[in-house]
């Protein structure tokens, strides 16, 4: 889906070629249960859901604005498979199985995000996390490869898009992205 289709506010956005990587290392194909955590305006959620109409999505975010904006944007797109919840990661969560989880905002709540999803990921389910900060996405991949994963990989995206300025024309970066993803082990 293009960036352009969504309604946007302020409030962070996953961009188009970023949540192609996302969605695809999710494997949601023949998936029911998928959980978005820190969903901001709900571009991974949206797509998902659009996708894959089967999917049961649950949203979760705790921004008031951010809340707002995905909300338009269930509105905009007549999403109806997506359960948009307000609230803290993890404890704000449904006690549910997922078939896979995404993680685009954690906060402060990383290692205990991880923990939840870890315990709440069908076995052979994706975990898919996206991280603006090195430090971060660090964390989070060496926590991973104490745990029971497999498959655990960290990719960066640096996306530029062709603009006009004046009579030429340059790439305009967006912010590199580091994705890391994992499946559960059997146990």
């Amino acid at each position: 889906m293009r960036d352009e289709d969504f309604l946007r506010t302020k409030v962070p956005m996953t961009k188009s070629e970023v949540r192609a990587i996302s969605l695809d290392k999710l494997q949601l194909q023949g998936k029911t249960s998928f959980l978005d955590i820190g969903s901001g305006t709900g571009s991974v959620s949206l797509q998902a859901a659009l996708e894959f109409p089967e999917l049961r999505v649950t949203a979760i975010e705790k921004n008031d604005d951010a809340i707002a904006i995905m909300h338009d944007n269930m509105v905009h797109f007549k999403t109806t498979n997506i359960d948009l919840i307000q609230g803290e990661a993890p404890t704000d969560i449904p006690d549910q199985q997922y078939d896979a989880i995404f993680v685009g905002g954690s906060g402060a709540n990383l290692t205990a995000i991880i923990d939840f999803a870890l315990a709440h990921l069908a076995v052979g389910g994706a975990l898919v996390l996206n991280f603006i900060l090195q430090e971060n996405a660090l964390e989070a991949f060496q926590y991973l490869q104490t745990v029971d994963t497999a498959d655990l990989e960290m990719v960066e995206t640096r996306i530029a898009k062709w603009h006009a300025l004046g009579k030429g024309h340059f790439f305009k970066p967006q912010n590199p992205t580091l994705i890391v993803s994992a499946i559960r082990k059997v146990r």
